[in-house]
């Protein structure tokens, strides 16, 4: 969070693609920036105006896809944190992502992508590691602890992960549910062609949230274009 807050001037008007819940709205609003997001899930953005309202009911939360948006706005910054990208599965989708970023950015604004680096040990893991544990909570309502294990299965030529994130009651292993979902796994030469394609310049980049420069030990890779 330090980072956006850090890269991003008071006073600017910023659109976040892949916004969610708003979990970066309320602090980047604090630092008087004009926030706006946008994201394809309904329900996430009806939750994310009824959060915003309590401080701002200006705020603007836009149900698009990052890959098809046209708003009466430009931006100085635009920006998809957290990895959000990951779930833009073709080369096609990503240059419509970037396109669609250049038409909103003001002429002197900036497009900040915060990805991961793909990580061969975690792609490529023998059979008997495919299902690890990811982290644990307790249900808000019963207090019950919830387990969350993960699967992947890594598709080499797509380069999509096939993930399963399958929730376990500790107490009652008959219970249990299973979220599957996609993403793409883009390595660095292939973000700098798709950017490059799309017509932005890239300006920076970092290899963490500290700002130094990204190298082949980078566990992430955050690119400012403009």
């Amino acid at each position: 969070m330090e980072f956006y807050k850090n890269i991003i001037p008071p006073q600017s008007k910023v659109l976040e693609l892949g916004s969610g819940t708003g979990r970066l709205a309320m602090p980047l609003i604090r630092e008087n920036i004009d926030y706006h997001g946008l994201d394809i899930s309904k329900e996430l953005c009806d939750f994310s105006k009824r959060i915003l309202n309590q401080i701002d009911s200006k705020k603007r939360i836009y149900n698009e896809d990052m890959r098809d948006f046209h708003l009466d706005n430009k931006f100085d910054y635009i920006f998809i944190a957290f990895n959000s990208f990951l779930h833009i599965l073709t080369d096609e989708d990503a240059i419509k992502v970037f396109s669609c970023v250049k038409e909103h950015l003001k002429d002197n604004g900036k497009f900040v992508l915060d990805i991961l680096v793909p990580d061969p040990d975690f792609l490529y893991r023998e059979e008997k590691y495919r299902e690890l544990p990811v982290m644990d909570f307790k249900d808000s309502k019963t207090g019950e602890l919830i387990e969350i294990f993960e699967t992947c299965k890594y598709d080499v030529d797509t380069e999509v992960c096939d993930l399963s994130w399958d929730y376990r009651y500790k107490d009652n292993p008959s219970y249990n549910k299973v979220f599957d979902y996609q993403m793409r796994m883009y390595y660095p030469d292939t973000i700098n062609r798709l950017l490059i394609d799309a017509g932005l310049d890239i300006e920076d980049r970092f290899g963490d949230y500290e700002c130094s420069r990204f190298n082949e030990s980078s566990q992430l890779q955050i690119y400012v274009c403009k």
